[in-house]
């Protein structure tokens, strides 16, 4: 199952907004709110990590889920969305689901305005 969101603005960076069966889907808790991302091949790979295995992670890009309505909102640093070819006032990303992390990438088809 593929998902299709836009991005939002949130003050100076982008937000990713994960809904609570999303971020179910995806493995993430209510106490867990730490995430590896990776890139690759202009795709993002979202994962939790469970707070004792931060310091495993010391020199990748390690994010904080910011609590948000009754999901999670995820900021992406434009470096990222620089990697991944997104314009984020204009495309959508897909999302999906593949063992317990999230899969995100621009979409095939333009936002509509």
């Amino acid at each position: 199952m593929t998902l299709k969101k836009l991005l939002t603005l949130n003050g100076n960076s982008w937000q990713l907004y994960l809904n609570k069966p999303i971020s179910k889907l995806a493995g993430i808790s209510s106490n867990e709110f730490t995430v590896l991302l990776t890139v690759d091949k202009n795709t993002l790979y979202v994962k939790k990590i469970a707070g004792n295995e931060i310091t495993k992670y010391n020199n990748m890009l390690v994010k904080k889920l910011i609590k948000r309505g009754s999901g999670y909102g995820l900021n992406l640093p434009l470096p990222i969305l620089d990697l991944l070819e997104i314009n984020p006032e204009t495309d959508m990303l897909e999302i999906d689901i593949d063992n317990d992390k999230l899969v995100i990438r621009k979409s095939r088809e333009e936002a509509e305005n």
